[in-house]
């Protein structure tokens, strides 16, 4: 599959199916995130791994949006390390962006091995943080729910094929 063929196919998935997630496919996943790039190659991003029945319990009483997948990836970056705007009257800091574009590896990695997933953003990340009693510079950005998709709930929404034209999306100035 080439790789727009790939991005077309990779949708998030709501309902996924309780078989487990290979470790070898979980392997390719991480090492897709942890490839990818960040600003300055500062690499601030933290990938943990959700697994055990505790720590799965402890996410799903602070969001819903874990979907009952059995492994999530919680993605975070370390405020101490990641590049800061400086020079611009912008106070931009890179961790959400280096974070997204981590996240983003790994959904089409995990997409290109036959595992579906679902970003989520939905939750207090200073409560996620907290629970899981994570360090202040430690930021929680998003989660990615991974498994396989159940068989009768877990195909791509309706709204998956919509998408603006290409004269909406993009200008030549």
């Amino acid at each position: 599959m080439d790789f727009l063929e790939l991005a077309k196919s990779r949708y998030s998935c709501r309902k996924f199916s309780h078989r487990e997630v290979e470790n070898e496919k979980l392997d390719v996943i991480l090492e897709a995130g942890r490839v990818a790039p960040t600003a300055t190659n500062a690499q601030p991003v933290t990938v943990l791994v959700l697994k055990s029945q505790e720590s799965l319990d402890k996410l799903r009483a602070l969001t819903r949006m874990t979907y009952d997948s059995n492994l999530v990836l919680m993605v975070c970056y370390n405020t101490d390390i990641s590049w800061k705007a400086k020079n611009y009257n912008d106070e931009f800091d890179s961790g959400d962006m280096d974070a997204s574009i981590v996240t983003t590896h790994m959904a089409l990695a995990a997409k290109s091995v036959g595992v579906d997933s679902l970003w989520a953003r939905a939750f207090n990340a200073a409560e996620v943080a907290a629970a899981f009693g994570l360090p202040e510079n430690i930021h929680v950005a998003c989660i990615l729910d991974l498994g396989y998709a159940d068989a009768e709930a877990g195909g791509p929404s309706p709204r998956h094929e919509a998408r603006r034209s290409m004269e909406e999306f993009a200008r030549v100035l």
